[in-house]
């Protein structure tokens, strides 16, 4: 693959005289390698969910040798800390069936919230 071909598949077009000088510089081998190893970054990159402004430089990326990093190919995973019961209406209705508990009649949500932490921290 030459240095065009590459080009036109690496997502950051920026600095591409940089980017010649530094593909120039590798060995032939090392070009393929990188020439290889770009469709795996591409996927690795949308499947990180990489936005543009963390994607290295292309000429970064060749001169540190990126294209032999080993990727972790496992989803992203956006860890969010669950909501508390209290948080939402269907939330706290969830509980509430957790705890066979229903809203009495005239009963408003903040009232029913605390019914039901009274029951829970009776339970405790």
């Amino acid at each position: 693959m030459s240095f065009d071909e590459f080009w036109s598949k690496y997502p950051r077009k920026v600095a591409k005289k940089e980017a010649m000088k530094a593909f120039n510089k590798l060995t032939p081998m090392e070009q393929d390698l990188a020439c290889c190893a770009i469709d795996d970054h591409l996927e690795y990159w949308k499947l990180k969910e990489t936005g543009i402004e963390y994607i290295p430089h292309p000429s970064t990326w060749l001169n540190q040798g990126r294209y032999e990093d080993e990727l972790d190919m496992q989803p992203k995973v956006n860890k969010k800390p669950p909501l508390p019961w209290y948080s939402t209406e269907q939330l706290t209705m969830d509980k509430a069936r957790e705890l066979a508990m229903n809203p009495r009649p005239g009963e408003d949500m903040a009232q029913f919230r605390t019914r039901i932490a009274q029951r829970i921290a009776e339970a405790a």
